[in-house]
């Protein structure tokens, strides 16, 4: 099959999208695609200048603004991709100047700046769109001091254990059931697995922080409270999350090395870590990783967290951004025209899925766009139809 560029994809994407929306309204086309064959030469009054965005290097979001600069095409995507960025906006911050347009923060980070009142309100922007968005994505953008939301929502980072269907089959547990098994059902598994040399997922020594965050979420616990205020890590929930972790670790099969380190990529391309709890967003650096069938590409599934006592999801989230512009930014407009195209349309939303995230756009979500998607690591298995279920 042949392999589509980049502007093949976005002009492909740009007609399926106006597809969607023409079937939707019942509407003829009338005229040229409005992004395809937008003019250079914009009328007087269009957008102009530059939007600065600083994020990691091979960012999701410069594919979007591929097709954001064919809308507006007088506007400059500056994305300069600077390695100490938070450092770096920090202090810009501090100074008032040097500061980018648009940052890709997590909610941590956007929650701090937000309860210093250096980010953007986009309250009145997002008001009517905000039902396009999973509500707890949406509260992630919220800072209760003010009543405000500061960041536009970006990638979901609901997550499930990613497994080789191969090796479980062949080392006899190719009917597990899903829906079903706990956690102690996946101690069992995780201890025979690791006798005969099989480790089902990676617990770093000195780094057990994410698997408990998991459990907690998946427990309904949060580390805490709502207002910020009060630790609750050591609730009830807490130590229940803390006694599923021992069980992992006590059933040896975690592996003990740095989570996405070359010993991590060795072990998962050789077959010795079979299995693994990560986000969705993870896909595109096990793209990266793992390129031919030789190093597994292909036999790779997804399922849910394992369930149990008191256990209210099967899915945590660990990671998952959102979009934010700093109060003194001086291309404020050019920042939300971005935000609202890469984040809240189909056309913006489908280039940033092309690489690794999950926007959060529900439409997105729930159209062929998204659903029919497929990657090497899964071979032909339908992985979208499963991370639309965890986002419900």
């Amino acid at each position: 099959m042949k392999k589509l560029s980049r502007r093949e994809f976005l002009q492909g994407l740009t007609l399926a999208s106006a597809g969607v929306v023409l079937a939707a309204c019942g509407a003829q086309p009338t005229g040229p695609d409005p992004v395809v064959d937008a003019p250079v030469d914009t009328a007087p009054g269009e957008p102009g200048g530059q939007v600065i965005f600083w994020g990691h290097d091979q960012h999701p979001l410069d594919l979007a603004a591929e097709g954001f600069v064919q809308k507006y095409p007088n506007v400059e995507w500056v994305s300069p991709h600077p390695a100490d960025s938070g450092a770096r906006l920090n202090a810009a911050m501090a100074a008032g100047t040097g500061l980018p347009d648009l940052y890709w923060a997590e909610a941590t980070d956007a929650q701090d700046w937000g309860c210093n009142e250096l980010l953007m309100d986009l309250t009145e922007y997002l008001a009517p769109v905000k039902d396009n968005y999973h509500p707890l994505k949406m509260n992630e953008t919220f800072i209760a001091k003010f009543g405000k939301n500061v960041g536009w929502p970006g990638d979901i980072s609901v997550s499930g254990w990613y497994y080789r269907y191969d090796v479980l089959e062949d080392m006899g547990y190719g009917d597990l059931d899903f829906e079903t098994y706990t956690y102690e059902d996946f101690f069992a598994m995780s201890a025979d697995l690791a006798a005969q040399g099989k480790y089902t997922f990676c617990f770093p020594a000195d780094g057990w922080s994410a698997l408990f965050m998991y459990t907690l979420h998946q427990l309904g616990g949060t580390a805490v409270s709502q207002d910020g205020q009060t630790l609750t890590v050591g609730d009830e929930k807490g130590i229940e999350a803390m006694r599923i972790v021992k069980g992992l670790w006590d059933s040896g099969g975690g592996l003990d090395v740095a989570w996405w380190s070359p010993p991590y990529w060795a072990a998962v391309q050789e077959g010795t870590l079979v299995g693994d709890f990560a986000a969705a967003w993870a896909k595109g650096f096990w793209e990266a990783q793992l390129t031919s069938p030789e190093q597994s590409a292909g036999y790779w599934r997804i399922a849910k967290f394992p369930t149990g006592p008191g256990i209210k999801y099967r899915t945590g989230i660990w990671g998952g951004a959102q979009l934010v512009c700093p109060a003194q930014a001086d291309n404020k407009e050019n920042a939300l025209l971005f935000m609202e195209y890469a984040l809240g349309s189909l056309e913006g939303a489908a280039l940033c899925g092309t690489w690794g995230i999950i926007p959060s756009y529900r439409p997105y979500l729930e159209s062929s766009l998204f659903l029919r998607g497929r990657s090497s690591i899964f071979g032909d298995w339908a992985f979208n139809e499963f991370w639309a279920g965890q986002e419900q």
